[in-house]
C-alpha cells in the first residue's frame, strides 16, 4: 500500500493538472472504467477539468450507471482535439504498451504522465522526473487505491463517486469471491457502502441482464470445451463465426473465461478468442499455483498472478497449440492436486 508521503505527492501532481487527459486500456473492465469515472469526479475537486477517454465504441452496455456519470471523449475521433488540449496523461488500470496501442505514437511526446495501477506486468510508462507512477501489486483493484487515496487527499467520497469505485472493486475480485479478496478489500467496500453504494442494484445490471445473444454465446464457447494436462487446463475457444452467428459483440467476453473455472481438478483456464485482423486474444486464469501473469508474458501480455490476457498477431491453427503446449509445460512444473 502507498504511504502517506506517495499519496500527498499524488495530490499535489493532480492538483497541478487543468486538464488532464485520462485513458485506461482497450477493452476496459468495470476496474478501469470506474477509476476513471473515481478519479475524473474526485479531481473536479481540485479544479481540473478532465476528460475521460475510450478507444472503442460502443460503451460497454452493462455500466449504465458508468456510462451517464461522466461526459465520455472517444479517442479515435477526438484525437486532434484531445491531444493538445490536455497538460497531463493519466494512465489507469495499466502500465502495459501492449493495452495502450492507440496511443502509442502520443506516449513518447506525453506531457507529464501519471500512472496508477495495480498489476505486476509493467513497461517504462511514467518513468520521466516529472512523471509519477503509483502502482500496488497488493491492492485487488485499481479502484481499491483510488478509494483509499481520497481521504487521505481530504477529498469528498460522494454517492456516486462510490458506486463506480464499488462497481470496480467488485467486479475485479468477482464479487467478493475471487483469491484477491480479502480484509483490505471489504474494509473499502464497506466504506463505499455507507457513502451510498448498493451491492445489490449495481449487481443487477451487470451479472442478471445479459442479452440472449450472449447465452448463446456462452453455449458456442462451452460446446469448444477441452481438458489438457490430465484435466488441470481448461480450454474454451470462440471464433468469428461464434460471434456472427449468435449475434454477440466482443464487448460481452468480459468474465467469460470464468465459466470453466467451476470445474473441479482444473488450475488454469484459458480462453481463445480470434480477433479481426489475425489477432488471438488469450484471457488466463488460474486458481491456486500458476502464475498465468508469467505465462502471458510469453506472448507479449500480463497481468496479475491468478488472472492475465494477451494479443497474439498470428494463424489461429498455429497460435492456439503454441499456447496450449507453453500451459502444460508450466503445468507440469507445479504441485499435483
Amino acid at each position: 500500500m502507498p504511504g502517506r508521503a506517495e499519496l500527498e505527492r499524488l495530490r499535489d501532481w493532480l492538483a497541478a493538472a487543468q486538464r488532464p487527459l485520462l485513458l485506461t486500456h482497450r477493452k476496459p473492465d468495470g476496474d478501469a472504467l470506474g477509476a476513471l469515472v473515481g478519479l475524473a469526479l474526485a479531481v473536479e475537486q481540485l479544479g481540473c477539468r478532465p476528460a475521460c477517454t475510450l478507444f472503442e465504441r460502443p460503451f460497454p452496455p452493462r455500466y449504465p450507471s458508468l456510462a451517464s456519470a461522466v461526459s465520455w471523449r472517444y479517442w479515435p475521433e477526438e484525437q486532434r482535439t484531445l491531444e493538445p488540449g490536455c497538460d497531463a496523461l493519466v494512465i489507469l488500470d495499466t502500465c502495459s504498451l501492449s493495452q495502450l496501442e492507440p496511443v502509442a505514437d502520443l506516449l513518447g511526446r506525453a506531457p507529464r504522465t501519471l500512472v496508477i495501477d495495480h498489476h505486476a506486468t509493467r513497461d517504462p510508462i511514467g518513468t520521466r522526473p516529472e512523471d509519477l507512477r503509483v502502482i500496488d501489486e497488493s491492492a485487488a483493484a485499481t479502484c481499491l487505491m483510488i478509494a483509499e487515496w481520497l481521504p487521505a487527499a481530504g477529498l469528498q467520497l460522494t454517492p456516486t463517486i462510490a458506486e463506480a469505485l464499488f462497481i470496480g472493486l467488485a467486479t475485479d475480485c468477482g464479487w467478493f469471491r475471487f483469491a484477491n479478496t480479502d480484509a483490505r478489500t471489504l474494509r473499502a467496500a464497506a466504506r463505499l457502502c455507507e457513502v451510498g453504494a448498493s451491492p445489490s442494484a449495481l449487481y443487477r445490471p451487470i451479472y442478471a441482464r445479459d442479452p440472449i445473444s450472449k447465452l448463446r454465446l456462452v453455449g458456442r464457447m462451452l460446446l469448444s470445451l477441452e481438458l489438457h494436462a490430465g484435466g488441470r487446463l481448461a480450454v474454451l475457444k470462440l471464433r468469428q463465426a461464434d460471434f456472427a452467428e449468435t449475434g454477440a459483440d466482443r464487448a460481452l467476453t468480459e468474465d467469460l473465461v470464468n465459466e470453466a473455472g467451476r470445474l473441479a481438478g482444473v488450475e488454469a483456464i484459458i480462453l481463445f478468442t480470434e480477433d479481426v485482423g489475425g489477432v488471438v486474444r488469450l484471457n488466463l486464469r488460474s486458481k491456486s499455483f500458476l502464475d498465468v501473469a508469467a505465462l502471458a508474458g510469453r506472448f507479449g501480455g500480463g497481468g496479475h498472478l491468478r488472472a492475465a490476457g494477451a494479443r497474439v498477431t498470428g494463424a489461429w491453427d498455429d497460435v492456439v497449440p503454441r499456447v496450449i503446449a507453453e500451459a502444460e509445460a508450466a503445468l507440469r512444473d507445479g504441485p499435483v492436486n
